[in-house]
Order: structure tokens, then sequence, then C-alpha cells
């Protein structure tokens, strides 16, 4: 039995969830701001119209309002820019950890918290490209 073995595979990465009551701090957030007015009319009809919906699961419709709340709440944007890009950086990290047998490694990243996320996709994201790997 390889050591491999005892420890299951490396989770796949999952999506921060677009609720309606983000949308909706993102409505208010904007409307206090003036941003609202500055959105073309089809992402005001998006950003209205999403606050309604009970969950928001189409994948285009995601990354329209994250495109979206990219205009209107730059700070939130990034923040869940930087937690999805530390999930696939830390997947990454415990697939090397598994390919060369470090499996205490491999368990001791799987218990990673939230801000452990945010912190390696925040360092990824300011990372130039030239230097990503």
């Amino acid at each position: 039995m390889s050591p491999s073995s005892s420890v299951s595979e490396p989770p796949t990465p999952s999506q921060i969830q677009i609720t309606p009551s983000l949308v909706s701090a993102a409505y208010k957030r904007s409307l206090r701001y003036g941003a609202f007015w500055r959105l073309r009319p089809e992402e005001r009809a998006i950003l209205l119209l999403a606050r309604r919906l009970r969950a928001i699961k189409s994948p285009t419709l995601r990354e329209t309002i994250l495109r979206i709340l990219e205009k209107v709440w730059p700070s939130k944007a990034t923040m869940i820019k930087a937690y999805e890009e530390g999930l696939k950086l830390l997947v990454k990290k415990i697939q090397l950890a598994l390919s060369i047998g470090a499996t205490h490694i491999a368990e001791a990243l799987k218990k990673a918290g939230l801000e452990t996320f945010k912190t390696l996709g925040i360092q990824y994201i300011n990372t130039p490209l030239f230097y990503r790997g």
C-alpha cells in the first residue's frame, strides 16, 4: 500500500456563491456612491433583477454580476477573485505535495482556512505576469 493511497484526492475548487443579498448590498452601495448611474442600462437592469432571484446558478449571469461588481464595489470583487485564485493555488500545492509523497504537508494544506485562501490569492494577483508559474 502506497502512502498516497491513504490520502484522498485534493478538493476541487468551488466558486464563491454570489447571493442575492450580496447583489442587493452592491446595488445599495452603487446608489450611495453614484456608481449606479454610470452603469450601462443593461447592467442596471441585471443588478436590479438579480436582487430578486432566490439563487444565482448560471455561470454566465455570475460572471456578468462579477463584472458589474468590479465597477460598483472594486474591493469586494478583488476579494472574491483572490479567494478563487487562492483555492486554485491551494489545489495545485496539494497535488504537488501528493505527487512527491509529502502526505503530511498535503493534510496540513487541506485544513487551511479562509484567510489562507485569500492571502494566497492576493499574493498571486499582485505577482507580475512574468513571474507567475
